[in-house]
Parts: C-alpha cells; sequence; structure tokens
C-alpha cells in the first residue's frame, strides 16, 4: 500500500514542525464562519475574586478584549477605576461587582457609631 499523500504548503498543520514538549496536535485554522469563543466570566466566578485583579482578568468579566481593554486604559475610558502600578494595572473586585449589579458577599459592615458615657442634661 502506498502512504498518504500531505497535501498543503509547507506552513500547514500536517507539515508544520511541533516541539517534543507540545503533545497535542496543531489544531487546524480556524474559518471566517467560526466565532473565537472567549468565555466570559460566571457571577460566581466573580464573587470568588481576590480583593484586586488585574486588567485583563475584569476585561474578560466584562466581555472586552484584551487589546480594547489596554486601549480604554491608556485613553482613560475603562469602566472602572484603575490603578496603574508600574506597568500593570490592577482593578478593585468590589467596584466590577458594584458595576454588574452583583452584590458584594462577606463584605464588612460599616462601624456602628459608639455612644459616649456623658450624661445628657
Amino acid at each position: 500500500m502506498s502512504e498518504p499523500k500531505i497535501v498543503g504548503g509547507s506552513n500547514s498543520p500536517a507539515t508544520r514542525h511541533r516541539p517534543a514538549s507540545c503533545p497535542r496536535a496543531i489544531p487546524p485554522p480556524r474559518t471566517r464562519r467560526e466565532p473565537l469563543v472567549c468565555r466570559g466570566l460566571t457571577a460566581a466566578q466573580i464573587r470568588r475574586l481576590p480583593a484586586t485583579i488585574d486588567l485583563v482578568t475584569a476585561a474578560r468579566a466584562l466581555g472586552v478584549g484584551r487589546t480594547s481593554a489596554y486601549e480604554l486604559a491608556r485613553s482613560g475610558r475603562f469602566p472602572l477605576a484603575l490603578w496603574k502600578l508600574g506597568r500593570s494595572y490592577r482593578v478593585r473586585t468590589s467596584d466590577l461587582q458594584t458595576f454588574l449589579g452583583l452584590t458584594v458577599t462577606g463584605a464588612p459592615e460599616a462601624p456602628a457609631t459608639q455612644s459616649t458615657n456623658r450624661k445628657e442634661s
């Protein structure tokens, strides 16, 4: 029997070199009809986030792509308050939850005002 013929150019998935550290086969290129699905975060996942998150995680929760998020941050139009630490941006998770209308669970309540022991006359 003859061996099957490989069809495609030198950069096709069938002939592209794959490093030994990559055990999975390289997926075929997407067609125009197949949307690239980038799943957002569920409400339960957002509630479990730490106190501050990076810009990409916040953008993912909002359904915004990475590139668009950085463009919005640089132009000052990102819908949440940002902290710039060095070259990275941080977002408060409580701001994200409030923006999305999620209740903040486990948030500390405001301290009660303490009355003084003075006698009123």
